[in-house]
């Protein structure tokens, strides 16, 4: 079980409308250690904060410096047949630029030896820039579930290839707790938690929970406490959940505190603290 006082990480879908300049800002006062950034759109149309220009990254650098807030990783890359690794280099370079030391990807392409295969050149075109690259599994794309993300780890075969645990997407895909907590500690990426109702929506509606349904830590009825079990003791935790639907009368940076406390709050009622 972790620390209760264990550094927190803000996903930027939690607050996914204030930029990332700003966002290093609130998520400081509220109390976090770090954040992500939705460099590269999750699904087409969807928003982005690319930071290409120098002057954006001179002033994330600048930002991070005065409060302390590091950014932990950028986000999103799909890997399918389509996607053209070399392309996303300027992300890579972009995350470089501001501090980050990972990036998160999904996997889109039925075929997993294709996920593999773009996940091992992206890993390779990571590497030099101190860059490792966790595949987050989601159970409303073609790597649903663990045992998936695994697989396609262990196909890349390289050493920056991780998967990334996402507490909602570990119960909607039924992964299974006991596969988690025998797994290598060097497959491990990063932790996202959140909390949801035991039961899990329709499929069609998986989605829509993930990206704006998810409750803070505690609020819900999945077994989180088994599963923080199953974790590496020192793997690094995000908090994603999107606050403003259920409190939209606050500012962000008063949801971004009540994510903390909460957070903190579960984690030491866990912790027996």
């Amino acid at each position: 079980m972790p620390d209760p006082n264990i550094p927190l990480s803000l996903a930027h879908l939690s607050e996914l409308e204030v930029p990332p300049a700003d966002l290093v800002e609130i998520a400081g006062a509220a109390g976090f250690a770090s954040i992500g950034i939705r460099a590269m759109a999750a699904s087409p149309g969807g928003i982005e904060y690319p930071l290409r220009a120098a002057t954006e990254q001179a002033e994330m650098r600048r930002r991070c410096a005065s409060t302390g807030v590091e950014v932990l990783y950028v986000e999103m890359v799909s890997l399918s047949r389509a996607t053209r690794v070399t392309e996303c280099l300027p992300l890579l370079e972009t995350g470089a630029a501001i501090g980050a030391t990972r990036l998160a990807v999904a996997g889109d392409d039925a075929d997993f030896a294709v996920v593999a295969e773009r996940m091992a050149e992206l890993c390779d075109l990571a590497a030099p820039l101190g860059i490792a690259v966790d595949l987050e599994f989601m159970p409303f794309r073609p790597v649903q579930s663990l045992a998936h993300a695994v697989d396609v780890v262990r196909r890349a075969a390289r050493p920056n290839a991780h998967v990334l645990v996402d507490a909602l997407h570990v119960f909607r895909s039924g992964s299974s707790l006991v596969d988690l907590a025998r797994l290598d500690r060097e497959k491990f990426g990063t932790f996202q938690i959140c909390d949801a109702p035991t039961i899990s929506p329709p499929r069609d509606q998986l989605v829509l929970e993930a990206r704006t349904n998810r409750l803070l830590p505690g609020a819900g009825g999945l077994d989180l406490g088994a599963l923080m079990a199953a974790l590496p003791a020192d793997i690094a935790y995000g908090v994603e959940v999107p606050l403003v639907g259920q409190y939209p009368h606050l500012a962000p940076v008063a949801r971004l505190r009540l994510m903390v406390e909460k957070t903190r709050d579960f984690l030491r009622s866990v912790a027996g603290a």
